[in-house]
């Protein structure tokens, strides 16, 4: 599940039902979650449009912890969100990796200099 398809899951989940997310205000949160303006932090992406960053949803995992990061990583919960609880998408795992990218790139250069001095 994208970190999309979660939200909108936790919008239904809390307004009762997909055809009432379109309505939601944005002010009538599962507990407290929401900016300095009281505005849930899912809002944007109710319907499923936009780009949500992970970090978002850590930060929702944290207000639903009572801030607690310890709480967060012992979360046992069956929330959609539950697998970005720690801001990362696990699917996105090792991309950009630029500690793998070097090794790659200095074991080629590695294996070019061995043929070059056979030859």
């Amino acid at each position: 599940m994208t970190p999309l398809r979660a939200i909108r899951k936790v919008c239904v989940e809390c307004v009762g039902s997909s055809h009432e997310v379109r309505d939601c205000g944005g002010d009538a949160c599962l507990g407290v979650q929401g900016d300095e303006k009281g505005v849930c932090y899912f809002f944007p992406f109710r319907l499923t449009k936009g780009r949500p960053s992970v970090k978002l949803l850590r930060k929702f995992c944290l207000e639903c912890q009572g801030g607690s990061s310890r709480l967060v990583a012992e979360c046992r919960t069956n929330c959609p969100l539950h697998q970005y609880r720690f801001g990362k998408n696990p699917k996105r795992a090792r991309m950009g990796d630029i500690s793998r990218i070097k090794q790659a790139v200095s074991g080629e250069i590695r294996s070019q200099n061995r043929i070059s001095q056979v030859d």
